[in-house]
């Protein structure tokens, strides 16, 4: 008898749904999936699986920097240190986060075409999200000392 396997990482769908769903309601992140996908379609001629592949390969950080609070007395600073190379489905989840995050700051039109618009920016390479890519790798590099003492 062969036994198939199931693949530990779910499917991009799956994973986008994960990223909206509010206060444990799938249905939510659903809905608001498909009125995407809707909006994308309505004003596209683009496959929309291929245009999301697009935005979160282009999205997709490498590193990620970590946010330090030191306190001095009281007085409070934030180091930013360096955290290395992400795991592949780390990175995935990071990059639906940040297209989520950089649409819902856009208050001039709704969620879902904020998020529509921001799908297709950075699936050519564009939008919010693939600059905020861009910088995060400048400052890695900027700080590559850090790297050095890494253990590859």
């Amino acid at each position: 008898m062969i036994k198939s396997k199931k693949s530990n990482n779910p499917g991009l769908k799956n994973q986008i749904v994960n990223v909206f769903t509010k206060n444990g309601k799938k249905c939510t992140g659903e809905k608001i999936l498909l009125n995407v996908s809707k909006s994308l379609q309505k004003s596209t001629k683009k496959n929309f699986q291929n245009l999301v592949q697009l935005a979160v390969i282009n999205s997709t950080p490498a590193f990620k920097l970590n946010e330090q609070t030191m306190k001095k007395g009281k007085r409070k600073s934030k180091k930013i240190i360096p955290s290395f190379i992400i795991k592949d489905s780390l990175r995935i989840m990071r990059a639906l986060k940040s297209l989520k995050i950089i649409a819902s700051k856009d208050r001039t039109h709704s969620f879902y075409e904020s998020f529509g618009k921001e799908i297709l920016d950075s699936s050519s390479f564009k939008g919010q999200s693939a600059e905020q890519k861009s910088k995060v790798l400048n400052q890695i590099l900027l700080n590559k000392r850090y790297l050095a003492k890494f253990r590859w």
